[in-house]
């Protein structure tokens, strides 16, 4: 069964070490992240971000057992896990696949998760126009045409990374 868990920021390694302990086997964890990429002094630097914050996705057999939940209920590292998991394990389980349907290579999710059809403005998170924004002038299914007065360009939606603005 899975459960949602809220982790303290950077204990995350001790709660795996925490659960490895209770279940003397290691839970499956799903853990979605975005790489992200920023122009800093003229670098191209690189850094990846929790999709869902200090959230996690984690996954056992015994998590069934109410009692067992009781006892992982004060783990080191652990804020507290949602309620009411059991009802919407069919949810669960389609936002985890939807997520690795989305997944690059490396694991990182890619730009087609997000929903473009609302956007009027986008901001490049990664690429040689990171950090400047454009106006959508067109959109395509997978290529998105943008303006920003000056340049136009037209880009694939998977090769780049971009957000509202």
């Amino acid at each position: 069964m899975w459960i949602i868990i809220k982790f303290k920021p950077n204990q995350f390694n001790i709660l795996k070490q925490e659960f490895k302990k209770k279940l003397k086997v290691e839970p499956n964890f799903f853990f979605p992240q975005v790489k992200r990429e920023k122009i800093k002094r003229n670098k191209l630097i690189s850094h990846t971000s929790p999709l869902l914050g200090d959230y996690i996705f984690c996954f056992h057999p015994q998590f069934n057992d109410e009692n067992f939940l009781q006892n992982i209920n004060y783990l080191k590292g652990l804020k507290f896990f949602l309620k009411g998991f059991k009802n919407y394990q069919k949810d669960i389980l389609s936002f985890i696949n939807r997520c690795k349907r989305h997944e690059d290579k490396n694991g990182f999710i890619k730009q087609t998760f997000f929903n473009l059809t609302s956007f009027k403005k986008i901001k490049f998170l990664s690429g040689p126009f990171t950090n400047i924004i454009f106006q959508i002038v067109k959109r395509k299914k997978e290529i998105i045409e943008v303006s920003d007065g000056k340049i136009n360009i037209s880009f694939s939606t998977e090769r780049y990374l971009f957000e509202a603005a």
